[in-house]
């Protein structure tokens, strides 16, 4: 069964919204809690939190982490996780799932320590960029294609894995269904899809195509999708 994430980002204690990536241009949506609390009457079961903090290296919202992980839902989240130490504090924190962002591409002895001692509760991250993996917050790209650092990750002990087109981040544009399946085809392992949901219809397709999981994000926000309608569907 697909599971939909729907997607949190916290900055300073607030949930929020980027627009376009910039830290200077923020939506504040409230307390992430409550707004976690309203996924939770909608039918989430699991969460998609981003530590914006921790990504750029100013802090982190742990305890709010904490918080949410004390509901009913399974927390997956990521930002600025780049020692065991910060993927240690945020699953003594309550989280079920700590994804890994560029240290998947620049630090393979890291991220082998990391699956060895977490295993399944790691999450890594695929962003690709004309083919390539991105990373550094997508200014650069890696020499790998996704299939080839997803296959050496699989066999360090990854499992799961995060694919964002970065052409569709937030563009609304609809998710690449045909490359997300094929990668979860080629690694023979769990490929959550993000980056491009934009209506019900991307739900249906991504179900259809047996793709693991889906993130919503921006679309939800913007009253392009209705939630519970897609939670609804999954469990049909």
């Amino acid at each position: 069964m697909t599971t939909i994430f729907p997607a949190i980002d916290i900055y300073n204690g607030k949930a929020v919204r980027l627009r376009g990536g910039s830290y200077k241009d923020i939506t504040v949506y409230g307390d992430p809690v409550d707004m976690a609390k309203r996924f939770i009457d909608i039918g989430a079961e699991w969460i998609h939190v981003v530590d914006l903090n921790g990504a750029e290296s100013s802090g982190d919202n742990f305890g709010i982490i904490e918080r949410i992980a004390s509901t009913s839902l399974k927390v997956q989240s990521g930002g600025g996780l780049r020692s065991s130490d910060r993927v240690r504090s945020l699953i003594n924190a309550g989280a079920s799932r700590a994804i890994l962002g560029t240290i998947c591409a620049t630090d393979p002895v890291l991220t082998g320590d990391i699956l060895s001692e977490f295993g399944e509760k790691i999450v890594c991250g695929l962003d690709v960029k004309d083919g390539k993996v991105a990373i550094r917050g997508w200014k650069d790209t890696a020499a790998q294609t996704p299939e080839e650092l997803g296959r050496s990750l699989y066999e360090k002990g990854a499992r799961y894995f995060l694919y964002t087109d970065v052409s569709r981040d937030g563009m609304l544009t609809g998710v690449n269904v045909q490359a997300t399946a094929a990668l979860q085809k080629a690694l023979n392992a769990n490929v959550i899809a993000s980056g491009g949901v934009a209506s019900i219809d991307d739900i249906y397709a991504i179900i259809e195509a047996g793709i693991y999981g889906a993130i919503v994000g921006k679309a939800y926000y913007e009253n392009k999708i209705d939630l519970k309608e897609a939670f609804n569907y999954v469990r049909s």
